[in-house]
């Protein structure tokens, strides 16, 4: 019963849509520069790239990227913290590979991401070799 109430839900309502739209856009532009993020969900896409400067965090999102890759191996400091260098990937099934060089894991994570696949695919065909 209060005045002009259903005029200001329409525009909240419009600038949710708004947002929404630049939200989806964004996403796509995401998805764009890494496609494997094509296969997760938009809540799994945000949490991905809320903790793209953490490659802990966002390890645990690998099961839903790589078909076979569970875990990475971490480089650790001096107070056996990981640091953004990948030395190794787990299977699923908990089979362990070193990768041939240590993958950095800094900047965007779509890049990083993306510098992971390589990594991986380079290891592979050199053990297959």
């Amino acid at each position: 019963n209060q005045p002009h109430l259903f005029e200001k839900l329409e525009t909240q309502q419009g600038q949710l849509a708004l947002c929404e739209k630049a939200l989806a856009e964004y996403l796509e532009t995401k998805r764009l520069a890494f496609p494997r993020f094509y296969f997760v969900s938009s809540a799994d896409l945000l949490d991905i790239l809320s903790n793209g400067n953490d490659p802990v965090n966002v390890s645990r999102h690998l099961t839903k990227l790589f078909d076979s890759m569970a875990k990475l191996k971490f480089e650790l400091d001096q107070d056996q913290k990981p640091i953004k260098n990948a030395l190794g990937m787990f299977s699923k099934d908990g089979e362990y590979v070193d990768l041939n060089n240590p993958c950095d894991l800094n900047g965007q994570v779509e890049v990083w991401l993306n510098q992971l696949l390589d990594a991986m695919k380079a290891t592979v065909r050199h053990e297959m070799t």
